[in-house]
């Protein structure tokens, strides 16, 4: 992944006009794709006068292994990129110093990774922050740029060696890129997949089928750019998981530690390429940084400098009583900008830069979520007791999948987000009628009428709901089903709500009858 793509600029004598002054001799030398400088036979010498020398510009990234990838998405690589890999690995020790490369500029700080100096060469360009990328180029290792014009950056250690790659080609990664070779999944396998993806996901929640939906639902979100509004994005709130424990050891990291939670962030990361979890402890809050820094002139990395299309779930079960101080205000703020708009916000030091992003979120909470999401679906009475006995420990986990339905599952998912999608313009004006219909009924009668968000999060469903069936179009059928799963999460969310109020109601009329007269 590209962390900073401004790293630094570079000219490379690429064509050395070459003379030997004892004999007057001229020939050339030719070099590229390294930053070796000539070396040069005895008796001569470059001709730095010449104008036939040519200067190639380089364009330096600073690259990172990609944040939260699943250790299965790692697998095929061969057994001499796993060595290159290893040169190239970071892991900070207890002052936080490295070999080489930079801990603030990966943002999963304390997480072992790979970094490696990438060099572009014109007419080829830097690829956009945070891109994820394949590259072919010459393997070499060399000194950092900044340090050579005494701007060390941070926390690297002066005259390391870098690992650098002189890049011959490049190309984004792509679904191709992440499962190479999948075939077209045919309409009919396609909804048996999905019925063994909802199965999965149904078991994971403790049978609960309308939780299990909307999960699948989430996971196919892929957010698009339609004439400057986001669409498609569905950030989902599951509540009713129990609290963590008190007593539970704070890992000050990003791995969830209430077990409940890390059944689902387990199940999550076996079936998409990138997930980084987040326990909402004060302690992480506090101290990390959400949105990535320039403000000192070296870009630091953030938490939610991500690449596209990463799975992020969020844990509010271990948020205890404390001080949440003034940066961990801004990191809540920073997540709710994502799940809103789609955008991280990156700090430099004239001028803010909102960057658009593709991340799906998923909350994990006690109650209705701290966050504004844009579906919040209160948990079955089962699946809750469920949880809790895995959070006890009384119940055990979920048995995983076998290996090949695993990978069945893998490839719907990535098949379904990617699928090319569009509503019919007799559906669109169908749809229309039918919300105008409601809302003279609603009028009519003095009801609460549809709101034009509920309307355009019905629209999100129905799309999500249909590509998951592998359909390209909004078909009538799939938009009744859509309105139907809608109706559904609404009456158990208010028959929920209701519930857990008239408890409450319960206990503090039984609190004042049990107190004593004054």
């Amino acid at each position: 992944m590209v962390q900073d793509p401004s790293y630094g600029e570079e000219l490379h004598l690429s064509v050395a006009q070459l003379i030997n002054p004892a004999t007057g001799e001229i020939k050339q030398k030719f070099s590229q794709y390294t930053d070796a400088g000539q070396m040069l036979d005895h008796d001569w010498e470059v001709d730095y006068t010449s104008p036939d020398n040519i200067f190639v510009e380089k364009e330096v990234a600073y690259c990172v292994s990609i944040p939260g990838e699943s250790e299965w998405a790692k697998i095929g690589r061969d057994s001499n990129l796993e060595y290159m890999l290893e040169t190239m690995s970071i892991s900070a020790d207890s002052s936080g110093k490295t070999g080489a490369g930079s801990t603030k500029k990966f943002p999963l700080y304390g997480q072992s990774h790979s970094a490696a100096l990438v060099k572009f060469y014109a007419p080829s360009s830097v690829p956009r922050v945070s891109s994820v990328i394949d590259v072919v180029g010459i393997y070499e290792l060399g000194y950092n740029p900044r340090e050579e014009h005494g701007e060390e950056a941070g926390d690297v250690s002066a005259g390391a060696e870098w690992p650098c790659l002189h890049t011959i080609f490049h190309d984004p990664v792509s679904l191709d890129s992440i499962a190479p070779g999948l075939p077209d999944i045919a309409v009919g396998e396609h909804l048996d997949r999905r019925s063994m993806c909802l199965s999965y996901l149904t078991t994971v929640l403790g049978g609960d089928d309308l939780a299990a939906h909307y999960l699948l639902l989430h996971l196919l979100s892929n957010t698009v750019d339609v004439q400057g509004v986001k669409v498609g994005k569905l950030s989902l709130n599951l509540i009713g998981f129990p609290a963590a424990k008190k007593d539970t050891e704070v890992s000050g990291g990003f791995v969830l530690t209430n077990l409940a939670s890390k059944m689902i962030g387990d199940a999550l990361a076996q079936l998409v390429s990138r997930c980084v979890e987040i326990p909402f402890e004060l302690k992480l809050l506090n101290k990390s940084s959400f949105l990535p820094n320039a403000e000192s002139g070296d870009l630091h990395s953030g938490v939610l400098q991500l690449a596209h299309g990463t799975q992020i779930v969020c844990d509010e079960t271990c948020l205890h009583e404390g001080t949440l101080n003034e940066r961990g205000v801004r990191n809540l703020q920073a997540l709710q900008t994502v799940i809103l708009d789609q955008s991280v916000t990156y700090l430099y030091p004239f001028q803010p830069i909102e960057m658009g992003t593709n991340l799906r979120i998923l909350v994990l909470s006690i109650g209705k979520s701290i966050l504004q999401n844009d579906c919040d679906l209160y948990l079955s009475e089962p699946a809750v007791q469920f949880l809790t006995g895995i959070s006890s420990e009384s119940v055990g986990g979920v048995k995983p999948l076998d290996p090949m339905h695993t990978e069945q599952i893998r490839q719907y998912i990535e098949k379904a987000r990617n699928l090319d999608f569009s509503v019919p313009k007799d559906m669109s004006d169908k749809i229309s009628e039918q919300y105008a219909d409601m809302r003279r009924t609603a009028h009519e009668s003095k009801e609460k009428m549809i709101s034009q968000t509920e309307l355009a999060q019905t629209v999100t469903v129905a799309r999500l709901l249909s590509v998951s069936k592998g359909e390209s179009e909004l078909s009538w059928e799939s938009w009744k089903e859509a309105c139907a799963l809608e109706t559904r999460r609404a009456e158990r969310n208010d028959r929920l709500v209701a519930k857990k109020a008239h408890g409450t109601l319960q206990v503090a009329a039984a609190s004042s009858t049990s107190s004593p007269t004054n």
